[in-house]
């Protein structure tokens, strides 16, 4: 087989959706294969309210939330925060960016698995809680957006 011939093949197969590619001829084998990365798109939860029962007497002068009034968005499993969608690829949004309802806001790598994580609000994103490549866990805070 002539390399022109080689080059054009593997080119084919690259461009092809074709897993794997085994070829024999007189004194020849080639066999190709390609690793296969998988996106799932996950949206994020809305965040749960619940009442709870106090039993202490609350504080004179209770203290502010600095999330109050903040979407936040959480880590819908435990997994790699990615904030872009490849190295040297610029983020899917900074501090200060306007939202859009399905916007992918970050990516959440478990098992080989790429999830982007959605937003479910629109609003402008004035936080964001980890650094790219740093290990999350389940419902752990990603980013806040202020609604609106």
């Amino acid at each position: 087989m002539e390399v022109k011939d080689l080059k054009e093949l593997i080119k084919l197969f690259s461009d092809s959706n074709v897993d794997q590619l085994s070829l024999e001829q007189e004194g020849f084998s080639l066999q190709l294969g390609k690793e296969k990365t998988v996106v799932t798109t996950v949206a994020a939860e809305a965040p749960v309210v619940t009442a709870a029962v106090q039993s202490a007497p609350a504080p004179a002068a209770p203290a502010q939330d600095e999330d109050e009034g903040l979407f936040i968005v959480t880590s819908p499993i435990v997994g790699t925060y990615y904030a872009a969608p490849n190295p040297g690829a610029d983020p899917f949004v900074a501090i200060g960016d306007r939202v859009r309802v399905g916007q992918t806001l970050c990516i959440v790598e478990a098992m080989k698995l790429m999830n982007e994580i959605i937003s479910d609000e629109a609003g402008e994103v004035v936080k964001i809680y980890v650094e790219n490549g740093e290990g999350v866990e389940f419902g752990q805070k990603l980013m806040g957006v202020k609604v609106g």
